[in-house]
């Protein structure tokens, strides 16, 4: 089975539905309009592993299935790649769904991933009052008012829709804004 397409014109989730349901083996090479590529390995109709950029496993399959535009193509065969998704191929998609709105929610109230986000002015006692968890930590500690949401994502080691959905977080508690 040889498939190729643009994202514009169909949705990748749902051709790696046909694949899987097919119980073929091969990967999808998926190439951003920017020439950004990632791949989705499948191996007898279960993902198994996925990489783009610096991600690699779910996260990987997540950043891949918001990708609006672009190309993909599916090549038969077997590929020597490690395991880093044990999670079937419906919960995956159903998962990648749920991420692909909230992502829209997201992108209406944080706007363009180049916004570079900056720290608001925190009353002294309110300092007192934050709560910030282990991730929040470590997307707070690449903040500094030069670098855009996208640049903290990659430097931080975690996607894009994790980090934004942080910043926003922040934002909505005035611990942080954007400057565009």
């Amino acid at each position: 089975m040889s498939l190729s397409g643009s994202l514009k014109s169909v949705n990748l989730a749902d051709i790696m539905q046909l694949v899987s349901n097919s119980k073929q083996t091969g990967r999808f090479i998926i190439t951003k309009n920017t020439g950004e590529k990632g791949f989705i390995f499948i191996d007898k109709g279960e993902i198994n592993h996925a990489e783009v950029e610096n991600f690699n496993g779910e996260d990987a399959v997540f950043t891949l299935t918001s990708w609006e535009e672009g190309e993909f193509v599916f090549e038969e065969g077997r590929f020597n790649t490690k395991a880093s998704i044990e999670r079937s191929v419906t919960s995956l998609l159903m998962e990648s769904a749920k991420r692909i709105d909230e992502w829209k929610l997201l992108r209406k109230k944080v706007g363009s991933m180049d916004s570079i986000p900056v720290f608001s002015e925190v009353d002294r006692n309110e300092r007192r009052k934050i709560s910030l968890s282990t991730l929040e930590w470590m997307v707070i500690s690449k903040i500094d008012g030069r670098k855009s949401i996208n640049e903290i994502s990659k430097e931080a080691g975690i996607n894009i829709f994790d980090v934004s959905r942080m910043i926003f977080g922040m934002m909505a508690s005035k611990l942080l804004k954007l400057k565009k």
